[in-house]
């Protein structure tokens, strides 16, 4: 059975080698078909989705291209079925807009024999119009 603590260990390698940025570390994290679904981008309705070690990689590069800084707090992780993976969590950090943003996060993460195969991300988006979302009482 999958359990929170092997949840944590495949999150914990795969943040490792996901925050080096190396290549090499990361291909020994996630499988070689490995997809990782952003929160928004030009594929719909998947976000921006991009596919094994080269496009992690260059995930990675757009990341950096788009966010002055990224963090993530208030982290919690827990098992879901056999091979599944759900964490919270508060992204925070800084557009290269220098637009700043603290936004709620989901990821929903399939793991395969200790690695990840799917990353699969959702977060609360930021709206100029977000007033106009909200009824008056």
């Amino acid at each position: 059975m999958f359990t929170d603590d092997d949840a944590q260990a495949v999150l914990a390698r795969f943040g490792s080698a996901y925050f080096s940025k190396q290549a090499e570390r990361l291909a020994d994290a996630i499988t070689p078909d490995a997809e990782w679904h952003f929160a928004f981008g030009p594929d719909a309705p998947h976000g921006r989705v991009r596919k094994g070690i080269d496009g992690f990689m260059r995930g990675l590069r757009e990341n950096d291209e788009m966010f002055e800084s990224l963090r993530f707090d208030d982290v919690v992780i827990r098992a879901l079925g056999d091979d599944q993976i759900v964490m919270t969590y508060t992204a925070n950090g800084r557009h290269r807009d220098g637009e700043a943003f603290s936004l709620r996060g989901i990821e929903l993460v399939t793991a395969d024999e200790g690695r990840v195969r799917k990353k699969d991300v959702f977060w609360k988006q930021q709206t100029a119009h977000a007033e106009d979302c909200v009824a008056d009482d």
